[in-house]
């Protein structure tokens, strides 16, 4: 189970890639990282470097397909948490 608290903080560490660098990658790996509170609670969840995660969410990079599926299924147990409210 992936252990999720969404951010009630604006100060979150979680930069979005620029709108010419945004991408489905650089999106979905923001918004998770809102989700789990910053990129350092993200990157240990995806059990990835921080630098790689920030390369990805810049959008200068893309993960490995692991790192993405297992972010959408943050998306996606957020969503279902959110539809249980």
């Amino acid at each position: 189970m992936v252990a999720m608290r969404p951010s009630t903080s604006a100060a979150v560490d979680c930069p979005p890639a620029g709108p010419s660098r945004a991408n489905t990658y650089s999106r979905a790996l923001h918004r998770a990282c809102l989700i789990v509170g910053g990129v350092a609670p993200l990157a240990a969840q995806l059990k990835v470097a921080e630098e790689s995660l920030r390369r990805w969410m810049n959008g200068d990079d893309e993960p490995s397909l692991d790192v993405f599926l297992a972010t959408v299924e943050i998306l996606l147990l957020q969503a279902d948490e959110a539809g249980r409210a």
